[in-house]
């Protein structure tokens, strides 16, 4: 090899080492520039596992907070698979109101829970909830416990969606408020005791103001009645010898024109201004007159002594004839024609009746308060000219039903009382009456003397346009308890 050839070859070998050497200066970079990415890349890679961890804690924590919070709730929280409707979480409440624990209820559906009946119900319930993706409140379902106890809840379920928006489990809170609508129904109970209470102190003050009233209006009418009857009774009396004496003078008068036909001009002339004749005829139809208006004054005090009985206000007994008659006396002035009525009959059927133990005063007040009434409705339908007959009439009926009982029937044929209305007649303060014309107490106090203070029992039977009847059966002799 000749000199130039060597130092041609050694100039190829000094590039090729130049270039070695410029292969090798880049292939250290690169190895420089991949270690320090290898070295990016792990601390990349520790900080990734520390955020990793950090999340990992706080998940952890924050699933235990949740835990704790569902745990702790004081309602009963289960959550099922979707699929199947088994459970896989429940809180400690849910153990309690299932009355079992977490190991027997997780993994566990309704049908494992509860009877069949209440099991289908709760899944079709489920299922409702499920398919419509929605919340489903329940305001009251009630449940059997294992022990046999029935309790009322309250139920919310809501299903829980994965990322497609299908469902994957059904959360279910079950709220027990059997404690609460105990609370409210002893409440409710207690609300209708306390307006009970409240109705029948209202009626007891009414009825003590009535029966107030009556005890006046009793010693009135007795004061009235005693004060008339003496004057009554001095006329009557008199009346007897007055007509004696008139009639003594009327035959010394016959005696006197019979022995002298011929009297003085005077007297001839008086005898024919004073109508000598017609007023002798007139005077003792005019005795006659005082005589008939003297006993009717005298029946009429009998009648408010007999409806007063103020000396009867014990039980005691007496004839229940002598009370509806001096009753009807009393109201004799409503019975008869006047200018806007027809005269309302008054037809008895009065059977033998033995003496009967009762409160007299407070009787007459039952009759007083039912014919009355009776009156009023006869009145009415005349007003109206309702009435599809022209007589008003009013039946009274009193029959022995057997040794112990008697009936007395109070029926008008007036128009009679709707139902709705006949189902109130004996509730205190009911009234069809205007303002001012009834106080709806008179059949309110009536029933109340007639089946508690006798023991008895008042009924009313009607319809429309058939009348009214009022029923009063009572004991003939009282008990000790009354």
């Amino acid at each position: 090899m000749s000199i130039e050839e060597l130092n041609q070859e050694l100039i190829s070998l000094r590039q090729c080492l130049q270039q070695l050497k410029t292969d090798n200066a880049e292939l250290r970079q690169t190895v420089l520039e991949y270690i320090n990415q290898l070295q990016q890349y792990k601390s990349e890679q520790q900080a990734a596992l520390h955020e990793r961890q950090r999340i990992e804690e706080q998940l952890q924590t924050t699933q235990q907070f949740l835990h704790s919070v569902i745990q702790t709730m004081p309602v009963a929280v289960f959550v099922k698979d979707a699929a199947d409707l088994r459970i896989v979480l429940c809180n400690q409440a849910a153990e309690k109101l299932a009355g079992v624990s977490a190991d027997e209820i997780l993994g566990k559906n309704d049908y494992d829970l509860f009877p069949k009946e209440e099991a289908d119900f709760f899944t079709q319930r489920d299922h409702e909830a499920l398919n419509s993706k929605t919340l489903l409140e329940i305001p009251e379902e009630i449940i059997r416990k294992k022990s046999g106890e029935s309790r009322i809840l309250q139920i919310k379920k809501a299903p829980i969606l994965d990322s497609q928006g299908e469902p994957k489990y059904l959360l279910v809170v079950r709220d027990d408020i059997t404690e609460h609508k105990q609370a409210e129904a002893q409440l409710k109970q207690q609300a209708i005791e306390l307006e009970q209470t409240l109705k029948e102190l209202q009626s007891t003050q009414a009825q003590l103001i009535q029966s107030e009233k009556m005890s006046s209006l009793g010693q009135l009418v007795a004061g009235v009645a005693h004060e008339i009857n003496n004057p009554v009774n001095f006329i009557y009396g008199n009346l007897t010898y007055a007509n004696q004496y008139i009639q003594q003078l009327l035959n010394l008068l016959h005696l006197y024109r019979i022995n002298y036909p011929n009297p003085a001009l005077e007297i001839q002339t008086t005898i024919q201004e004073m109508e000598f004749d017609f007023l002798v005829e007139d005077l003792l139809k005019l005795l006659s007159s005082m005589e008939v208006g003297a006993e009717r004054i005298q029946q009429i005090v009998v009648s408010l002594r007999t409806f007063s009985r103020l000396d009867e206000a014990e039980l005691k007994a007496v004839d229940i004839h002598q009370g509806i008659d001096s009753t009807l006396s009393i109201l004799e002035h409503r019975l008869k024609t006047t200018a806007n009525y027809v005269q309302i009959q008054v037809l008895k059927d009065y059977d033998n009746l033995p003496l009967v133990e009762c409160y007299a005063r407070q009787l007459n007040q039952v009759f007083m308060n039912i014919l009355s009434n009776a009156i009023d409705a006869l009145e009415e339908s005349l007003i109206q000219g309702n009435l599809s007959h022209t007589q008003p009439e009013i039946r009274i009926c009193t029959q022995q039903l057997n040794a112990q009982q008697i009936l007395i029937r109070i029926i008008d044929n007036g128009l009679g009382i709707p139902e709705q209305v006949r189902q109130k007649l004996f509730d205190p303060f009911f009234t069809t009456k205007a303002v001012g014309k009834g106080s709806g107490l008179g059949l309110s106090v009536s029933y109340q003397i007639i089946t508690e203070q006798h023991g008895g029992s008042l009924e009313c039977i009607s319809s429309v346009d058939q009348g009214a009847e009022f029923i009063i059966k009572i004991p003939v002799a009282q008990s000790h308890k009354y």
